[in-house]
Protein backbone atom coordinates (compact mmCIF):
# COMPACT_ATOMS: atom_id res chain seq x y z
CA UNK A 1 0.00 0.00 0.00
CA UNK A 2 1.35 3.46 -0.91
CA UNK A 3 0.72 6.49 1.32
CA UNK A 4 0.92 10.02 -0.05
CA UNK A 5 1.95 12.78 2.35
CA UNK A 6 -0.18 15.85 2.10
CA UNK A 7 1.81 18.60 0.42
CA UNK A 8 2.49 21.55 2.71
CA UNK A 9 2.37 24.75 0.67
CA UNK A 10 4.01 28.10 1.29
CA UNK A 11 0.56 29.49 2.05
CA UNK A 12 0.11 26.86 4.77
CA UNK A 13 3.47 27.74 6.33
CA UNK A 14 2.75 31.46 6.19
CA UNK A 15 -0.70 31.00 7.72
CA UNK A 16 0.80 28.96 10.56
CA UNK A 17 3.50 31.59 11.15
CA UNK A 18 1.00 34.44 11.31
CA UNK A 19 -1.28 32.43 13.61
CA UNK A 20 1.65 31.92 15.98
CA UNK A 21 2.53 35.63 15.80
CA UNK A 22 -0.89 37.34 16.07
CA UNK A 23 0.53 40.84 16.56
CA UNK A 24 1.80 40.86 12.99
CA UNK A 25 -1.66 40.08 11.62
CA UNK A 26 -3.03 42.98 13.66
CA UNK A 27 -0.25 45.29 12.47
CA UNK A 28 -1.04 44.35 8.86
CA UNK A 29 -4.72 45.07 9.42
CA UNK A 30 -3.82 48.42 11.01
CA UNK A 31 -1.46 49.32 8.17
CA UNK A 32 1.58 49.47 10.47
CA UNK A 33 3.48 46.94 8.35
CA UNK A 34 2.93 45.94 4.73
CA UNK A 35 3.02 42.44 3.31
CA UNK A 36 6.35 42.83 1.50
CA UNK A 37 8.11 44.14 4.62
CA UNK A 38 6.73 41.28 6.69
CA UNK A 39 7.70 38.80 3.94
CA UNK A 40 11.32 39.92 4.13
CA UNK A 41 11.21 39.56 7.90
CA UNK A 42 9.88 36.01 7.95
CA UNK A 43 11.58 34.66 4.82
CA UNK A 44 14.36 32.81 6.75
CA UNK A 45 11.78 31.06 8.97
CA UNK A 46 9.56 30.02 6.06
CA UNK A 47 12.51 28.80 3.97
CA UNK A 48 13.82 26.79 6.93
CA UNK A 49 10.41 25.17 7.48
CA UNK A 50 10.00 24.40 3.79
CA UNK A 51 13.53 23.02 3.53
CA UNK A 52 14.12 24.93 0.32
CA UNK A 53 14.62 28.43 -1.03
CA UNK A 54 11.50 30.58 -0.93
CA UNK A 55 11.26 33.98 -2.59
CA UNK A 56 10.01 37.12 -0.88
CA UNK A 57 7.48 37.51 -3.69
CA UNK A 58 5.96 34.10 -2.97
CA UNK A 59 5.64 34.88 0.74
CA UNK A 60 4.14 38.30 -0.04
CA UNK A 61 1.53 36.65 -2.24
CA UNK A 62 0.70 34.17 0.53
CA UNK A 63 0.38 36.99 3.09
CA UNK A 64 -1.97 38.94 0.82
CA UNK A 65 -4.02 35.80 0.26
CA UNK A 66 -4.16 35.19 4.01
CA UNK A 67 -5.29 38.77 4.60
CA UNK A 68 -8.16 38.40 2.13
CA UNK A 69 -9.25 35.01 3.45
CA UNK A 70 -9.12 35.84 7.14
CA UNK A 71 -11.96 37.65 8.86
CA UNK A 72 -11.35 40.66 11.08
CA UNK A 73 -13.39 38.96 13.80
CA UNK A 74 -10.62 36.43 14.26
CA UNK A 75 -8.14 39.20 15.13
CA UNK A 76 -7.92 40.63 18.63
CA UNK A 77 -8.80 44.33 18.60
CA UNK A 78 -6.08 45.40 21.02
CA UNK A 79 -6.78 49.09 20.41
CA UNK A 80 -10.14 48.80 22.16
CA UNK A 81 -8.23 48.32 25.43
CA UNK A 82 -6.02 51.38 24.96
CA UNK A 83 -7.37 54.42 26.77
CA UNK A 84 -6.13 57.92 27.53
CA UNK A 85 -2.49 58.81 27.05
CA UNK A 86 -0.62 61.16 29.38
CA UNK A 87 2.82 62.71 28.84
CA UNK A 88 5.42 63.81 31.39
CA UNK A 89 8.41 65.67 29.95
CA UNK A 90 11.69 66.98 31.32
CA UNK A 91 12.55 63.75 33.12
CA UNK A 92 15.77 61.93 33.96
CA UNK A 93 16.47 58.38 35.05
CA UNK A 94 18.98 57.60 37.80
CA UNK A 95 20.07 53.96 37.86
CA UNK A 96 22.12 52.68 40.82
CA UNK A 97 23.77 49.24 41.16
CA UNK A 98 22.40 47.49 44.23
CA UNK A 99 25.91 46.99 45.61
CA UNK A 100 26.39 50.78 45.67
CA UNK A 101 22.98 51.66 47.06
CA UNK A 102 22.71 53.42 50.40
CA UNK A 103 19.09 52.56 51.18
CA UNK A 104 18.62 55.12 53.95
CA UNK A 105 19.87 57.99 51.83
CA UNK A 106 17.91 56.78 48.81
CA UNK A 107 14.59 56.62 50.62
CA UNK A 108 15.21 60.02 52.21
CA UNK A 109 15.57 61.33 48.64
CA UNK A 110 12.26 59.75 47.63
CA UNK A 111 10.48 61.21 50.67
CA UNK A 112 11.85 64.66 49.82
CA UNK A 113 10.58 64.35 46.25
CA UNK A 114 7.15 63.34 47.49
CA UNK A 115 7.04 66.33 49.84
CA UNK A 116 7.77 68.58 46.86
CA UNK A 117 4.97 66.78 44.95
CA UNK A 118 7.37 66.12 42.11
CA UNK A 119 6.72 63.41 39.52
CA UNK A 120 8.46 60.36 40.98
CA UNK A 121 8.70 56.70 40.02
CA UNK A 122 10.88 54.24 41.89
CA UNK A 123 11.66 50.69 40.80
CA UNK A 124 13.85 48.19 42.61
CA UNK A 125 15.20 45.28 40.61
CA UNK A 126 17.54 42.45 41.47
CA UNK A 127 20.75 44.13 40.30
CA UNK A 128 19.77 47.80 39.97
CA UNK A 129 17.47 50.38 41.50
CA UNK A 130 16.07 53.25 39.42
CA UNK A 131 14.58 56.59 40.34
CA UNK A 132 12.76 58.64 37.70
CA UNK A 133 11.92 62.29 38.22
CA UNK A 134 12.45 65.85 37.05
CA UNK A 135 15.85 66.46 35.48
CA UNK A 136 16.93 69.16 37.93
CA UNK A 137 16.17 66.98 40.94
CA UNK A 138 17.76 63.81 39.56
CA UNK A 139 20.92 65.69 38.53
CA UNK A 140 21.38 66.83 42.12
CA UNK A 141 20.58 63.46 43.68
CA UNK A 142 22.86 61.47 41.37
CA UNK A 143 25.90 63.22 42.83
CA UNK A 144 25.27 61.49 46.15
CA UNK A 145 25.28 57.94 44.78
CA UNK A 146 28.47 56.31 43.44
CA UNK A 147 28.20 54.12 40.35
CA UNK A 148 25.12 55.99 39.18
CA UNK A 149 24.10 55.93 35.52
CA UNK A 150 21.93 58.92 34.60
CA UNK A 151 19.88 59.41 31.43
CA UNK A 152 18.51 62.86 30.61
CA UNK A 153 15.98 64.30 28.14
CA UNK A 154 13.49 61.56 28.96
CA UNK A 155 9.73 61.66 28.37
CA UNK A 156 7.28 59.40 30.18
CA UNK A 157 4.20 58.30 28.23
CA UNK A 158 1.49 56.63 30.30
CA UNK A 159 -1.19 54.57 28.57
CA UNK A 160 -4.38 53.94 30.53
CA UNK A 161 -5.64 50.40 30.01
CA UNK A 162 -9.42 50.06 29.81
CA UNK A 163 -11.47 47.60 31.90
CA UNK A 164 -11.48 44.09 30.45
CA UNK A 165 -7.84 44.06 29.39
CA UNK A 166 -6.65 41.67 32.10
CA UNK A 167 -8.01 38.40 30.61
CA UNK A 168 -6.69 39.31 27.14
CA UNK A 169 -3.12 38.07 26.54
CA UNK A 170 -0.80 40.51 24.84
CA UNK A 171 -2.34 43.95 25.45
CA UNK A 172 0.79 45.40 27.06
CA UNK A 173 3.00 43.55 24.59
CA UNK A 174 0.96 45.08 21.76
CA UNK A 175 1.78 48.59 22.99
CA UNK A 176 5.49 47.77 23.25
CA UNK A 177 5.57 46.14 19.81
CA UNK A 178 3.89 49.16 18.22
CA UNK A 179 6.70 51.31 19.56
CA UNK A 180 9.33 48.79 18.44
CA UNK A 181 7.96 48.83 14.90
CA UNK A 182 8.54 52.60 14.87
CA UNK A 183 12.17 52.02 15.95
CA UNK A 184 11.55 53.72 19.29
CA UNK A 185 14.03 52.69 21.95
CA UNK A 186 12.60 52.19 25.46
CA UNK A 187 14.73 53.56 28.27
CA UNK A 188 12.49 52.13 31.00
CA UNK A 189 9.05 50.50 31.35
CA UNK A 190 6.84 50.47 34.45
CA UNK A 191 3.24 49.48 35.09
CA UNK A 192 0.62 49.79 37.81
CA UNK A 193 -2.09 47.25 37.00
CA UNK A 194 -4.35 49.40 34.82
CA UNK A 195 -1.73 51.58 33.21
CA UNK A 196 1.55 51.16 31.38
CA UNK A 197 4.29 53.79 31.29
CA UNK A 198 7.15 53.82 28.83
CA UNK A 199 10.12 56.15 29.13
CA UNK A 200 11.72 57.22 25.87
CA UNK A 201 14.12 59.87 24.63
CA UNK A 202 12.53 63.24 23.95
CA UNK A 203 13.26 63.09 20.19
CA UNK A 204 10.94 60.06 19.82
CA UNK A 205 7.93 61.68 21.50
CA UNK A 206 5.98 62.59 18.35
CA UNK A 207 6.53 59.17 16.75
CA UNK A 208 5.33 57.46 19.94
CA UNK A 209 2.22 59.58 20.24
CA UNK A 210 1.33 59.04 16.58
CA UNK A 211 1.02 55.29 17.09
CA UNK A 212 -0.54 55.38 20.57
CA UNK A 213 -3.11 58.18 20.36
Amino acid sequence: MIYFNQMITITDRVKTWVTEHPFHATFMADGLINASALARLIQPDIANQMGEAVTVEAITLALNRYGKDSHSATLVDFDRYIGEVSVQSGLSIMTIPQVDLNSDEFFRAIMELQKQQEYTIYTRGIWHTALIGKKEVISTLSQSFPGTITSHDIVGITVKLKPGHLPVPGVCAYVLQKLAHRNINLQEVTSSHNELTVFIHRIDTNKALECLV
